[in-house]
């Protein structure tokens, strides 16, 4: 690994994933309901967890030294996210760009009203439909990427031909259903990463973090969340470090420590 065994861990989880739902669509017929309504909140939260911390990572910190295993895992993570992982990419590094601003697409302030955040619930339910993504589709052109744009699509179809091949029904009933309400909290996520910040323009107090042990740990550091934007390019082992590098001028500057995780966010 690259940067640390640790990324490891994200690797063999989107594995799980990957297999794991093959492995459901194949014995979709035969499982009860109970079976089926374990396994469905189980890969919901796989679903959720994919976007935040192992593509978001390794799209800053990719997990390895050689350039075209990355592009490989990059092709394979497609086929788990269900949309070109090179999309997510440069819809990130709008964000990251641009802090939360009105230029980012990913803002909670774009389809707000007087310069009001827009509502958690819009904002997450319809974030997956807007138009960041074909941003990002043009941009991945204009880098003279669409051969891997072209690539990680492929992907995409290929293993949803298998899962429609495998079981039509699983499919309609269970993946797409899934595949929405992952990103619907992947978005809450990100709401409440940036809820309650102060101006995105204050480079130490654009975004929320969530500081609790048990919660980083589970997270890979996803809480210490405006010390990524203040280094994005840092490991997510390190940010503990950037915090303490930091403090001063984040306190200064009023950033936002939030007392519960950005899922329950809406109880803040």
């Amino acid at each position: 690994m690259k940067h640390s065994r640790l990324d490891l861990i994200l690797v063999v989880s989107s594995i799980f994933q990957w297999v794991g739902l093959l492995l459901w669509c194949g014995h979709f017929e035969q499982l009860s309901y109970i079976s089926h309504a374990g396994l469905f909140f189980l890969f919901l939260i796989l679903f959720y967890f994919n976007p935040i911390v192992v593509t978001h990572n390794f799209l800053h910190t990719p997990f390895f030294k050689m350039a075209p295993i990355n592009r490989a895992y990059s092709i394979f993570n497609s086929m788990n996210l269900g949309l070109p992982q090179i999309l997510y990419k440069y819809h990130h590094l709008n964000h990251h760009r641009h802090n939360n601003s009105m230029e980012d697409p990913s803002s909670t302030y774009l389809f707000g009203k007087a310069g009001i955040q827009e509502h958690w619930i819009s904002y997450s339910a319809f974030s997956l439909f807007r138009d960041g993504t074909k941003q990002a589709w043009i941009q991945s052109i204009q880098k003279k990427e669409g051969h891997i744009l072209a690539a990680e699509i492929i992907a995409v179809i290929l293993y949803w031909s298998a899962l429609i091949i495998m079981s039509w029904k699983f499919f309609l009933i269970i993946y797409l259903p899934m595949f929405y309400f992952g990103w619907f909290l992947a978005h809450i996520e990100n709401y409440f990463e940036h809820y309650k910040a102060t101006a995105p323009s204050n480079r130490f107090g654009n975004a929320v973090s969530f500081y609790p042990r048990w919660y980083n740990l589970i997270m890979f550091n996803e809480g210490y969340h405006q010390e990524h934007h203040i280094s994005p390019q840092e490991h997510w082992t390190k940010r503990p470090s950037t915090q303490t590098r930091y403090e001063t001028q984040m306190k200064e500057s009023g950033a936002f420590k939030a007392s519960k995780p950005p899922l329950l966010g809406m109880f803040e």
